[in-house]
């Protein structure tokens, strides 16, 4: 009997731990309700707490096969990372759902995708291949419109949805009379998608804004304002105040202007909406011109370029310069046109003369009328001379502004590239040279290592110290490390107080000598401030690239230097003054670049092991 009893109980236990785990599986609706409720909140807002939700709900999908709902998990998961900057990730979630929707010949969740991955380049300012994705979006509308079971209504959404962002794109380039002709709902049934026609109904007013047209955009934005999308989402609030205060101040309104575009502004200032914050500063001060306050126009207009440089760092200096030289050649044009106006009045008053003369003297004797005529051509030949010599005076301090403009280009240039307060290169210089230090990395036997270098407790030396000694530490920690560097070796500012160094054509050998003797010359050197001596030990984590994964494949540099974060994380974490590199078998590994964060600890050498 008890023989009986154990595979009885066994196969009992069996059955009933398969009933919990298909019960524990949500249904289809399920998960589309979850989805609804997700895409509502993100109406609001794209936060990233939202991701592990959608993570969640996206392997619960995948657990039932409900490829749909994945896709559009991926797409909602891409857009929160363009919206936070991490545009390769984003492309890479929009691209994924695009294969799905390809895998399942679901045109709707094409153009979907397609839509995604044009919004994602018109970030990155790449409007050629944002064109050609809302064209194959278009041709995908026009084949579901073909299809007698497509459903109308998702065929009007994605109409709309494609007119929104292609008129956003002519915007981006300038065309607003093609935005203005694109942006028309007449011809679609727009019930059910509010926020895309309040969308639509904005970037409208913003092009009919840039035509100088306020009385067209007007109702345009009373229409919007009646909307719930402007309680809910604040970028869209901020957005239509913005185009509310230009539309005010093309009307002449400028309190009304100040009214609307200041409280928009305080709003911004707890956000990462930056680009919003620029233009609504630089409407302030164009509103605080036209009311003659000269000085608040001045403050927000160097807010405005402040606001300009968080957004684009580099073009931040050109583009003022730029406009530093268009006012002066407009001004010195302004001058030739007055002088030139001023010549033909003075060519009329000679000729008036001449007239008058000739009239009075018509009876006195030839000779002395061609010495007055002679006298008077003298005159006007010396006038002519002293015009040339200004003109010619004018052309060269165009050419002097000119030169002075391009010096100070360059060093601005050479200041971005540098930190000020060790001298060596920053992260800018080395994200638009890193192809460049990279380039012969696949070419030589020997590889390219990063190492990511990490001062040991540097924020008890700020609070202890101050951060005047904080400051000399970071100075001459740079120069310490420099010293046992190689002359082919570029170590950058990375932030803060982490520094990266590049050791190119460097084997793994070499790369653990390099690393040990510099490590070992910061744990010796006495650093020092006010006489006060100081102690400092450094922790490292290097990698080598090029990493040749699993199919052939190759890790990018920006994978590599994770990996050397990773090994610098292990440093830390096991008690500091320490490094940790990864040591890689020559061979490809047969395995891909996930696997390998998760094996990492297969492949470290630390320099515990080494002392051990």
């Amino acid at each position: 009997m008890n023989r009986l009893g154990a595979p009885l109980s066994w196969l009992l236990s069996l059955l009933f731990s398969v009933y919990v785990t298909a019960t524990e599986l949500a249904s289809p609706e399920q998960l589309e309700k979850s989805l609804a409720g997700l895409n509502e909140t993100l109406k609001s807002d794209f936060d990233l707490s939202l991701l592990p939700e959608l993570r969640k709900l996206r392997r619960d999908a995948q657990a039932i096969d409900a490829l749909e709902i994945v896709a559009q998990t991926l797409l909602l998961e891409g857009q929160i990372r363009q919206q936070y900057g991490d545009y390769q990730q984003s492309l890479v979630l929009h691209n994924d759902a695009l294969q799905l929707a390809v895998e399942r010949q679901d045109l709707a969740l094409m153009a979907q995708s397609r839509l995604a991955i044009a919004r994602l380049e018109m970030d990155l300012e790449r409007y050629n291949y944002a064109q050609r994705s809302l064209d194959d979006v278009h041709q995908l509308i026009e084949q579901m419109s073909n299809k007698a079971q497509a459903a109308p209504y998702v065929a009007h959404r994605l109409l709309l949805a494609h007119r929104l962002w292609q008129g956003y794109l002519y915007v981006l380039l300038g065309s607003y009379h093609q935005a203005v002709a694109a942006l028309h709902t007449e011809d679609l049934v727009v019930t059910g998608t509010p926020e895309l026609l309040d969308k639509l109904l904005l970037v409208r007013a913003w092009a009919l804004l840039k035509l100088g047209r306020y009385q067209q955009a007007q109702p345009i934005l009373n229409q919007v304002a009646q909307s719930n999308i402007l309680i809910r989402n604040q970028r869209m609030r901020i957005r239509f105040n913005l185009l509310q205060s230009m539309a005010w101040l093309q009307a002449g309104e400028f309190q009304k202007t100040l009214g609307t575009a200041m409280p928009a502004l305080m709003e911004t200032f707890t956000t990462r909406f930056l680009e919003e914050q620029a233009d609504l500063q630089f409407v302030l001060s164009n509103a605080y011109v036209q009311l003659g306050d000269y000085q608040q126009a001045h403050l927000y207009l160097k807010r405005y370029a402040l606001s300009k440089d968080a957004l684009n760092f580099q073009k931040r200096n050109n583009k003022l310069l730029q406009l530093e030289s268009q006012y002066a050649l407009a001004t010195q044009k302004q001058q030739l046109s007055l002088l030139e106006k001023d010549n033909a009045i003075q060519a009329q008053e000679i000729f008036r003369h001449q007239q008058i003369l000739e009239n009075t003297r018509l009876a006195q004797q030839r000779g002395a009328l061609l010495l007055i005529l002679a006298l008077a051509l003298l005159g006007f030949l010396y006038w002519r001379w002293q015009n040339k010599r200004y003109l010619s005076l004018l052309e060269e301090q165009v050419k002097q502004r000119t030169a002075e403009l391009d010096e100070r280009n360059r060093r601005l240039q050479a200041l971005s590239y540098s930190d000020s307060l060790t001298g060596l290169h920053n992260r800018h210089y080395f994200f638009s040279a890193a192809d460049k230090l990279l380039a012969q990395s696949r070419d030589v036997s020997q590889s390219t290592i990063f190492c990511l270098i990490d001062i040991d407790h540097f924020k008890q030396i700020n609070d202890s110290y101050g951060h005047a000694t904080g400051d000399v530490v970071l100075q001459q920690f740079a120069e310490v490390v420099t010293s046992q560097l190689r002359a082919q070796d570029e170590l950058v500012r990375w932030g803060g107080e982490e520094f990266l160094l590049v050791m190119p054509q460097t084997d793994m050998t070499t790369a653990q000598q390099v690393v040990e003797r510099l490590h070992n010359a910061v744990a010796q050197y006495v650093f020092s401030h006010d006489d006060q001596p100081l102690s400092c030990t450094c922790s490292i984590g290097f990698a080598a690239y090029p990493l040749r994964l699993a199919d052939a494949q190759l890790a990018s540099w920006e994978q590599v230097l994770e990996l050397a974060d990773n090994c610098l994380y292990r440093a830390k974490n096991g008690g500091r003054n320490a490094w940790v590199g990864l040591k890689l078998p020559a061979q490809p590994l047969a395995m891909t670049f996930e696997q390998l964060q998760q094996n990492m600890e297969t492949f470290t050498i630390t320099s515990t092991q080494l002392a051990g």
